[in-house]
């Protein structure tokens, strides 16, 4: 999450667009040592990912926040990390072992379902934050992110091995996920759609049909595939993006990512508190009103709630 260039003020719409305007420093900023601060409002400051953990939800956000709630959200207890930096993503394979990501391409890794966190990867000179990781196994994973970035393990995100995706392309990548095929696909800047049936050793250029970013996408039911971004444009795919159709969003706004819920009700999420909702496989999606319109960055479901995290924290979201 989301958009960045180096020595640029604005580029485009997106959460990333106002935190380079607010904290450019955020970019360049060195590694600290030190441990994130103890923050008693940590869960009404900016947050910019959340998933569930066995019982437990973990969210991650602005300087090295990382949240802990045992009970939907109702309350959260703040975990200190060895990094200040600002997390941008959080992935856990089962629910013990997860890792965190974040500017200065910061790395953390947890054992323990989020109650400690140890660094693992740190490149300040790079000066690439990372967006989004996912592992396929205990030992298997990646990490992608601004400029091109992507980095892979082998031994449980231990070490990390720059790569690149696709030639010289050096668009920023904003999601990595995997089909229940384990296709892997990515998305990121300038419509860029990327496909590995290999588990990231290879990987092919898809034919985008957008030339704007893709901040997210997800897969569903029966093989298909949606893929979402600037401006409100969601594309959805039967053949892993070979061919594409648009689906009318009825927004104008930048989408930013997506659950399923148990059920196979889709909802995507976006700035100006969008909430967009289908019950038809994403074949129509239809704008549910929100109370705020604050940016939402990422959902999930808890029991029958959907929770959301953004730039005013943690937020119910209506169904």
């Amino acid at each position: 999450m989301r958009v960045f260039r180096k020595n640029i003020l604005t580029v485009t719409t997106g959460l990333m667009g106002l935190l380079l305007l607010t904290s450019s420093g955020l970019i360049f900023s060195q590694a600290s040592p030190e441990l994130s601060e103890p923050f008693k409002l940590a869960s009404k400051s900016l947050l910019l990912d959340i998933t569930p953990v066995g019982q437990s939800l973990i969210a991650v956000g602005e300087r090295g926040h990382v949240l802990r709630s045992p009970d939907c959200g109702a309350s959260w207890q703040q975990i200190i990390v060895p990094t200040r930096v600002t997390l941008n993503a959080v992935f856990f394979l089962n629910e013990k072992t997860g890792w965190a990501v974040g500017h200065d391409s910061v790395i953390l890794k947890t054992t323990d379902s989020g109650t400690s966190w140890r660094q693992v990867y740190v490149d300040i000179k790079a000066e690439q934050p990372l967006f989004d990781v996912l592992f396929l196994n205990e030992n298997n994973g990646f990490a992608v992110g601004a400029y091109g970035a992507f980095l892979k393990t082998n031994d449980g995100g231990i070490s990390w091995n720059a790569s690149t995706i696709y030639g010289e392309d050096d668009f920023h990548l904003y999601s990595i996920s995997y089909s229940k095929d384990k296709e892997l696909l990515v998305t990121g800047e300038a419509g860029s759609v990327y496909l590995s049936n290999d588990q990231g050793e290879n990987w092919e250029k898809i034919k985008s049909p957008y030339e704007g970013t893709f901040f997210g996408h997800q897969f569903l039911a029966d093989g298909k595939l949606i893929v979402f971004g600037m401006r409100g444009h969601i594309y959805s795919s039967d053949d892993l993006g070979q061919s594409w159709i648009k689906i009318n969003s009825t927004v104008n706004t930048s989408l930013e990512n997506s659950i399923v819920m148990a059920d196979g009700t889709i909802y995507v999420v976006g700035a100006s508190g969008v909430v967009l909702k289908s019950s038809d496989n994403g074949k129509t999606f239809i704008r549910i009103p929100q109370a705020n319109k604050n940016h939402l960055v990422a959902a999930i479901q808890c029991d029958k709630e959907i929770l959301s995290v953004g730039e005013k924290g943690v937020l119910q979201v209506s169904q």
